[in-house]
């Protein structure tokens, strides 16, 4: 018909035309033109005559809307006559499509954005930046990542960039910031970069000005650039703090600007950088330790923009000369065939820097993907169920459906508009579930970096992540709405002749009864998957959480101190050390206090290689241990075993040689069916291996990750202000950073206002940045293995509930047509429990069909995630079984009420039903 329609007006527009051509060619000739000039002329006025297509071709696009707006609008007058069904389709997917967008909005906060700077996809990286810190020496793969300034300074004046700036590898320097009118210092967070920073990055300052090259020479002025978050949250938003002094780390520097707002850095990072100071303050900052005057001491990234017409391949090929010629003038003439061949496998490769250093983005990335995955299946959950909703109600409607099909309505028509429902529905959901996911990333957020003050991620939804919904939106209508309609548009029932379509058999002969089944398996083998992983990671952080960690954690404070900035006389540390000691054990409410370089997940570690006196290293063995300078009670404090021998005293002291304790691993590694007490070793050479005695051994202790192997260990005490420290004094190490405090009682917060007064009272000026927990910093490393375990099992949960609705509304359907089937056979005798377990067997014979199909399947999945968990082996099918037993209860359940309700038939009422 509607081929026929547009035939006919293909024809009338032709006819039309040529009426109007040789009307206007007869004018064009009266006016003087020939009859070839006459037809050109007309053909010019009236246009190409393909016009005619193109009017046809927009007379049936606009009808091909109008029939969508048809189609939609008499979806929201149907949808308005069952407001159940629509609330409950509606509800089900926003919150299948809001914890799925608001996922993908961390997704794309986290992964997929490039930083707020001009043109980031040309900036580039040099090296994989996977470690951070300092170091001497070509990494072992040979591939730098890290550089000196020296080295820097080379790179620089190559002609490989456009222009090259540096910034210091550690993301978080931590430092006391006073300033004037202040009642005392405060935490932030300071970052050091080359004076071309701002402009290599292509930022300008929003006010003042932003770092200069200038900046950077070792006589100019300290300066500072702020962030606008520092600006706006703790300096009240003033523009006049431009030109004002702040001291940060004990040194004053000149806010010469404000960063724009949006700007952190090169690094997305929890908390970023309040300050950007030139690398020359690194000199001030840190004295004779500073790294910027150890040519040979890596500390450095380097960020650039290659020159035009230099492709990546030529800079890397150049980059790599230049560092190997700069490595063997370091060497000397004197450098071995050895040390010549590790020089020849140093190299430099440039990664994408679009996105800066992607330290957070390697930490994040797989639970992101992970928990996307989760949210997807359970999505799919929710699509099977509205699937299975349109099911029933498509049957309902079959009578409307004979009726359309007979008075000639095409299966296209009928596909269509139950398309446009499903459409309807799925974007209502959409909308509600973007609302929802603004909450829902708000709350991930906080889930994801607890224990922060700012993350530098927006929550609001820009147009990819309305992009993602709307797209989201779209797929679930198909998903849920297309396989439902075309069941109900390709059979018509045989309603109108006064017949049931509900009874063949002793089963349901509707057509839908094949399409719901399956929706139902495939719900309960999906829900089986989510059920696994949820009870695997939750085991996982049983696990992880319920180590002993070779302490004992509760009742211990930290005090984290920057000493480092704080301008301290290294001759005098031993006596302050010692005040610190004695009055901090003094103190009521305190059983033990002491002072460390580092505590256990606590901004460590420190590591060095060693040398054993009496151990032969094997062939390419590699002799690495992490080293720590404690005070007494040290191991008292924190709760270490002491396992042999004795812990450091008050005789004990700093120095290049002395007494030292290590760990059972320590013990295990390097003296093996011996006696330790007495061993020694050494740091670096082998003609070191006699430095340290050995005096103690005491139980491992997990410093750096929940997750670390056990690795060696080594003691050595700090200066005590009474034994007289042999070798260097002014060692880095000998400079305290954390201090311990275990109270009476489990809660240590009790003394900490007592343990802040007296520290106060010792030195006024001793930068206190922040006080907290040995507890909460072991739920802080443990947070994303938290995060991960709390959304899969409420995933779990919202998938196993999904589930059994989903099988609860089949079932109920499924009663409600069998009506006189189940009269019939209560009128000819059967008992009430038998109609309860023949309903109940249908149910659990569905379920187990999905339960069959879903254990292998979590097994698969497990296997996936197999790096995610720890202490659990994805082949164990203990966590499957369970998953199985549940949702096999659960949908006994759900079909044990509809069940019910088919044993109270009554027989009467029932063969009077159809």
């Amino acid at each position: 018909m509607r081929w026929r329609q547009r035939k006919e007006r293909e024809q009338d527009l032709e006819r039309e035309l040529c009426s109007d051509l040789e009307l206007e060619a007869a004018e064009q000739q009266e006016n003087g033109l020939t009859a070839e000039e006459a037809r050109y002329a007309a053909q010019k006025a009236f246009g190409n005559p393909t016009f005619v297509k193109e009017e046809v071709r927009e007379m049936w696009s606009w009808s091909w809307l109008e029939d969508l707006i048809k189609d939609v609008s008499h979806a929201i007058r149907y949808l308005r006559k069952s407001p159940g069904f629509a609330t409950a389709a509606v509800v089900s997917l926003a919150l299948g499509i809001g914890a799925t967008t608001a996922i993908f909005t961390i997704i794309n906060a986290v992964l997929l954005k490039s930083l707020p700077v001009r043109d980031p996809q040309e900036l580039v990286v040099l090296g994989a930046a996977h470690g951070s810190g300092s170091g001497t020496g070509i990494p072992r793969d040979g591939s730098f990542s890290l550089y000196s300034y020296d080295l820097y300074g080379h790179l620089q004046n190559t002609n490989v960039f456009a222009d090259l700036c540096a910034v210091q590898s550690t993301t978080q320097t931590s430092v006391a910031v006073h300033r004037a009118g202040w009642s005392r210092s405060e935490l932030g967070q300071a970052r050091l970069v080359s004076g071309n920073y701002f402009h290599v990055l292509g930022v300008n300052a929003a006010f003042g000005r932003a770092l200069a090259p200038s900046d950077d020479s070792a006589n100019a002025q300290p300066v500072a650039v702020v962030s606008s978050q520092y600006w706006k949250g703790r300096l009240g938003a003033d523009p006049s703090v431009i030109g004002s002094t702040i001291y940060v780390g004990g040194t004053s520097f000149a806010i010469i600007g404000v960063a724009p707002p949006g700007f952190y850095g090169e690094t997305l990072q929890p908390d970023p950088p309040d300050f950007w100071l030139p690398l020359s303050a690194d000199r001030r900052l840190n004295g004779n330790r500073a790294l910027i005057n150890q040519p040979d001491e890596h500390w450095l990234y380097l960020i650039g923009r290659i020159s035009p017409g230099v492709s990546k391949a030529q800079a890397q090929s150049r980059l790599t000369v230049v560092l190997r010629n700069w490595l063997l003038t370091r060497a000397g003439s004197s450098i071995s065939a050895e040390d010549r061949a590790e020089i020849m496998r140093a190299h430099i490769e440039l990664t994408p820097g679009g996105s800066g250093i992607v330290h957070m983005q390697r930490a994040y990335s797989v639970t992101l993907y992970l928990l996307f995955g989760i949210s997807l299946a359970v999505l799919l959950i929710t699509c099977a169920n509205v699937a299975n909703l349109l099911l029933a109600r498509g049957a309902a409607r079959m009578a409307e459906t004979s009726v359309r099909l007979a008075l000639g309505a095409s299966r296209g028509r009928l596909v269509r508009q139950s398309l446009a429902e499903s459409l309807t529905l799925a974007l209502a959901g959409g909308a509600l579930g973007l609302l929802a996911a603004c909450a829902g990333t708000k709350l991930l957020i906080a889930l994801f970096f607890r224990g922060t003050d700012y993350v530098p991620i927006q929550t609001s939804p820009d147009l990819r992540i309305l992009a993602f919904a709307f797209i989201l939106s779209c797929g679930a209508a198909i998903v849920f709405g297309l396989l439902p309609a075309i069941r109900m548009s390709s059979q018509v029932a045989p309603v109108m002749k006064g017949a049931s379509p509900g009874i063949k058999g002793s089963r349901l002969s509707h057509p839908s009864f094949g399409l719901g089944t399956v929706l139902i398996v495939a719900e309960v083998a999906l829900s089986l998957v989510v059920l696994a992983g949820a009870g695997s990671f939750a085991r996982s952080l049983a696990n992880l959480s319920g180590q002993q960690f070779g302490l004992n954690r509760e009742g211990v404070l930290l005090v984290n101190v920057d000493m480092s900035h704080a301008g301290y006389d290294y001759s005098k540390l031993g006596s302050l050390y010692r005040q610190i000691y004695i009055r901090l054990n003094s103190l009521p409410g305190v059983k033990s206090a002491s002072l460390s370089y580092y505590s256990p997940f606590n901004d460590c570690c420190w590591a060095f290689s060693v040398s054993v006196q009496g151990y032969t290293p094997k062939p390419g063995e590699e002799i690495h241990a992490r080293l720590n300078r404690v005070s007494p009670r040290y191991f008292q404090t924190l709760g270490t075993q002491l396992r042999l021998g004795r812990s450091f005293d008050e005789r004990d002291a700093a120095g290049s040689r002395g007494p030292a304790v290590v760990n059972e691993e320590f013990v295990r590694r390097f003296f093996p069916n011996e006696n330790p007490i007495g061993g020694r070793f050494g740091i670096g050479a082998e003609r070191h291996a006699g430095d340290f005695e050995i005096v103690g051994v005491v139980g491992n202790t997990k410093y750096e990750s929940p997750r670390e192997e056990l690795v060696p260990m080594a003691f050595l005490p700090l200066p005590n202000g009474k034994a007289t420290p042999s070798g260097s004094s002014d060692d880095e190490s000998n400079l305290i950073n954390v201090i311990e405090v275990r109270s009476s009682t489990a809660h240590p917060e009790t003394v900490e206002a007592e343990v802040r007064h007296t520290l106060a009272e010792i030195d006024p000026e001793l930068p206190i940045l922040r006080v907290t927990t040995l507890s909460e910093n072991i739920k802080l490393m443990l947070n994303q293995e938290n995060v991960i375990a709390t959304l899969a099992i409420f995933f779990g949960l919202v998938a196993l509930l999904l589930s059994c609705l989903g099988l609860y509304g089949l079932m109920a359907y499924s009663v409600q047509r069998r009506t006189s089937e189940i009269g019939i056979r209560i009128a000819l005798g059967a008992q009430r429990p038998t109609m309860i377990r023949m309903v109940v067997r249908e149910a659990l014979l569905q379920g187990l069909t999905g339960v069959a199909i879903g254990i292998p399947a979590a097994f698969a999945a497990l296997r996936v995630v197999t790096n995610q968990l720890y202490g659990v082996s994805p082949n164990d099918p203990k966590y499957s079984a369970a998953a199985a037993l549940i949702l096999l209860l659960c949908i006994a359940i759900a079909g044990y009420v509809p069940a019910l309700r088919a044993s109270r038939v009554d027989p009467l009422i029932a063969l009077r039903y159809e």
